[in-house]
């Protein structure tokens, strides 16, 4: 996976040494200082720029990148997601500072959001693993198994359905505000939230199933 990262800040280099083994990594920072001593500190590509500058973007590879995560101040941040998502990248992650500023991202379309008051580099990553609008809960067994949380959509082939999957488990469904443990006579309706226990190479048939895809 091209990755590209907004902001050679202590979150944005981490994430780069954690990620630069499995994915081709480059970081775009403003301040010259931060990119030279970046750029002497790991071996994925460092270009010195504005990260809202489409030409800079360009430079970074922007046009072939899968993903696009950004570690900056919330105002930067919203301004390189909007550029990714008129660009169509199909994975963008940004940090939040303010809360509040949330909202913003939200109705921007941005769902991978990242609170700098929780682990940063362990959300982020777990951000890229997701395939849809899926929210990753937790990864068990070194990443082979995940619990994840789905919404059931109109077209998904199990509603009406019992709750039986091959290959995965509905361990709880959330229904107007309360939870169910499903039985053997539990059927599954039309936007329930279902978590679900699944083996990481299975997960993109579970979602096509559960959302309809």
């Amino acid at each position: 996976m091209k990755i590209i990262i907004v902001g050679g800040n202590a979150t944005g280099l981490t994430l780069a040494n954690l990620l630069g083994e499995e994915h081709d990594i480059t970081i775009i920072e403003q301040d010259e200082e931060v990119a030279k001593k970046t750029a002497n500190e790991i071996s994925a590509l460092v270009i010195h720029g504005d990260g809202t500058d489409m030409s800079i973007l360009n430079e970074a590879g922007l046009k072939e990148t899968d993903a696009i995560i950004t570690t900056t101040d919330d105002k930067t941040n919203l301004m390189i997601c909007e550029i990714a998502k008129s660009e169509k990248i199909e994975k963008i992650i940004s940090l939040v500072s303010d809360p509040q500023n949330e909202e913003l991202f939200t109705k921007l379309g941005i769902t991978r959001l990242v609170s700098v008051v929780g682990t940063n580099v362990t959300a982020i990553k777990r951000q890229l693993s997701r395939v849809g609008d899926e929210r990753i809960i937790a990864q068990l067994g070194e990443g082979k198994v995940q619990i994840v949380e789905l919404n059931v959509s109109a077209k998904s082939k199990i509603v009406g359905k019992t709750p039986e999957l091959n290959g995965a488990r509905i361990a709880a469904i959330y229904r107007s505000g309360e939870m169910i443990i499903p039985s053997e006579d539990t059927l599954v309706e039309e936007s329930d939230v279902v978590l679900v226990v699944v083996k990481t190479e299975d997960l993109p048939l579970i979602i096509d199933i559960i959302q309809g895809k």
